[in-house]
């Protein structure tokens, strides 16, 4: 079960087609006013979208394809980072809404953006398959 699991999660393709179908509908949401518009979800959807699109392609490893990963998951990263301080500032001045805590809070959601561009990552630079280290 574990190793089924394990095998789905390194599946290149797989995530990154999961992950551009999320970014699409999220994308629907947007344009369609069904959503609070907000420049941090649409930076980070931008950063999730085009990892996505380069984990599609069979050139994913190549040179250019990790350098685009790399600045423009950076950027997303950095954005969704400073949209969970922002909240975290405001959790230390008592302003913060605990009562409206969900899945669909932009806190909520700008971490599982983090935790999803780090993953892409590690699947962009084959993480998965270098060595360990034992120390």
């Amino acid at each position: 079960m574990l190793t089924a699991l394990s095998n789905l999660l390194l599946n290149r393709r797989l995530v990154g087609a999961v992950v551009l179908a999320i970014v699409l509908f999220t994308l629907a949401l947007d344009v369609t006013g069904l959503v609070h518009p907000c420049p941090y979800c649409r930076m980070q959807r931008f950063a999730l979208g085009v990892i996505s699109i380069v984990l599609l392609f069979r050139f994913y490893n190549a040179l250019l394809s990790r350098y685009i990963v790399a600045v423009v998951g950076m950027m997303g990263l950095v954005v969704g980072i400073m949209q969970n301080f922002n909240h975290l500032k405001k959790m230390n001045k008592g302003e913060f809404d605990w009562s409206a805590l969900s899945i669909g809070h932009p806190w909520v959601l700008s971490g599982l953006a983090i935790l999803t561009l780090v993953w892409l990552f590690f699947l962009v630079f084959d993480l998965d398959k270098s060595p360990s280290r034992k120390l």
